[in-house]
């Protein structure tokens, strides 16, 4: 089993958003700035989060075993830790566009279904977006990125109540401000909730090689 790693001190500030009462765990690291190309891990994020508007092209075929594996990624955890099938809801952060959207992708709403499949585990939508906005993954980074607070306002909870302890599933974290943000919304309706995160990887920042440094 790939084992899931912690997001800390070491790496926090990779993640502006996030503070030290945020628990939020990883598998892989995504290299920044780099191509598909650059890692396995590269290849499987770019192939996760290809866009259904390429459905009828022929490499669009790899988004169904990315989601397949990221599935036995989380199920994995599942079977490693069974306490969390009966006490805990996994809950996939909602993509950047709304169902009704033309590029509406359930990437990971389906990267959950398949890992709670056969189980007594509850995973299911429970937050739902009022309103489209541009995926992280084309925005610019800094300042034009969206901030937490202009999610959670787009965000509405979904009946029924979750479990004691809710698990936000999502592909990459960035910022970090899709967590917070839903975090956020469950808390203001179910203050008594934990709330914690399962990434398929964490953005790591490459440090400038030594060949750019101007000595």
């Amino acid at each position: 089993m790939t084992r899931l790693l912690k997001v800390d001190d070491s790496n926090r500030s990779d993640h502006w958003f996030l503070t030290a009462g945020d628990r939020c765990y990883y598998f892989y690291e995504y290299t920044a700035h780099k191509g598909f190309g650059f890692s396995k891990v590269n290849s499987f994020i770019s192939n996760l989060k290809k866009p259904p508007s390429q459905r009828y092209e022929g490499h669009y075929r790899y988004k169904g075993s990315a989601i397949q594996e990221a599935a036995s990624l989380i199920r994995g955890v599942l079977e490693k830790s069974p306490g969390l099938v009966t006490s805990a809801t996994l809950v996939p952060i909602p993509p950047s566009k709304p169902p009704e959207h033309v590029d509406y992708d359930d990437r990971m709403e389906q990267v959950v279904n398949r890992a709670c499949a056969g189980l007594q585990a509850d995973g299911r939508c429970l937050i739902a977006q009022k309103q489209a906005y541009e995926a992280s993954h084309l925005q610019g980074e800094g300042g034009s990125r969206i901030k937490p607070v202009d999610l959670q306002a787009l965000y509405s909870l979904v009946a029924p109540k979750p479990r004691g302890t809710v698990i936000l599933i999502d592909d990459v974290l960035t910022t970090g401000a899709h967590f917070v943000a839903a975090k956020g919304a469950i808390l203001a309706e179910y203050p008594e909730v934990q709330v914690a995160g399962i990434f398929l990887a964490r953005r790591a920042i490459p440090a400038p090689a030594d060949d750019d440094l101007e000595i």
